[in-house]
């Protein structure tokens, strides 16, 4: 910890979509993925923050658009985020999870 009483720390941010890889249909509403998130969470004293937004990409059958979350998280290291991660792929039934990694510093006022 510096004289600014901030600490080094990792962030991460997940970013997963919630349309089904197979149907590219969106059958997972925003409040179930909620509900999933905060069951794995809550078990495993996961701290995080979910933005709600909007994602497009390029997949085999063309360019599409889709509700995309971003999930950040600081204080797990890198074995428990792609953990989650990989829950959350198989729970949604998506193609890929983005993972990314920051090191930042942080404090709490």
């Amino acid at each position: 910890m510096g004289n600014n009483g901030f600490k080094k720390g990792i962030k991460y941010e997940i970013f997963i979509g919630i349309k089904d890889k197979d149907s590219y249909e969106e059958i997972l509403s925003i409040d179930d993925f909620k509900d999933i998130l905060r069951e794995i969470c809550v078990e495993k004293e996961i701290n995080f923050s979910l933005l709600t937004q909007l994602g497009g990409y390029k997949h085999n059958k063309g360019y599409t658009t889709e509700t995309s979350l971003r999930i950040i998280i600081i204080g797990i290291n890198e074995q428990e985020v792609n953990l989650l991660s990989q829950v959350l792929k198989k729970k949604i039934n998506t193609d890929a999870v983005l993972i990314t990694k920051t090191e930042i510093e942080y404090t709490f006022s």
